[in-house]
């Protein structure tokens, strides 16, 4: 038997350009017991989609899930004791103590005049490398020593 039409269904299966009615057709093909042995791998699939087609929750399915439900809602949490119970206000206070503490230290830190211009700051940089350069010789200086040394050397050819 020539298997063309189902290999050019299952090519635009595959595709996803099949209509409803083709799809059918390669169910049911599939469905037969004798599918021929290079098409084989495909049964599977077109099985797999018919159990689940098949597959139903089944009568008493509500039942069971509103059994669950009301099992678990007569769950309560347990409250909270009297002495957390007393003491939650106090927390709250001291959370808001910290957070009014903490925005105060900030702004307190953003208008305070201890903060230093760049201007000011570059004027101390200038005036530390001042003394730096006291310190150490000018360039002619050092050129000047350099030839003192070489003359104290006599060295002559």
């Amino acid at each position: 038997m020539d298997y063309k039409y189902i290999e050019q269904l299952l090519e635009r299966y595959w595709a996803c350009e099949t209509s409803l009615k083709e799809e059918q057709i390669l169910r049911t093909f599939f469905q037969q017991e004798d599918v021929p042995a290079h098409l084989m791998a495909y049964k599977a699939v077109f099985d797999v989609q018919q159990e689940q087609a098949e597959a139903s929750l089944g009568e008493d399915f509500d039942a069971r899930m509103l059994q669950i439900v009301d099992e678990q809602s007569t769950v309560n949490s347990q409250p909270l004791t009297g002495w957390r119970r007393r003491l939650r206000p106090l927390y709250q206070a001291a959370g808001l103590v910290a957070l009014i503490l903490t925005i105060g230290m900030a702004a307190q830190q953003s208008f305070d005049g201890s903060e230093k211009t760049e201007q000011t700051q570059y004027a101390e940089a200038d005036s530390m490398e001042s003394p730096v350069q006291e310190l150490a010789p000018l360039p002619e200086q050092q050129a000047a020593l350099a030839a003192e040394q070489l003359d104290s050397l006599n060295l002559t050819r």
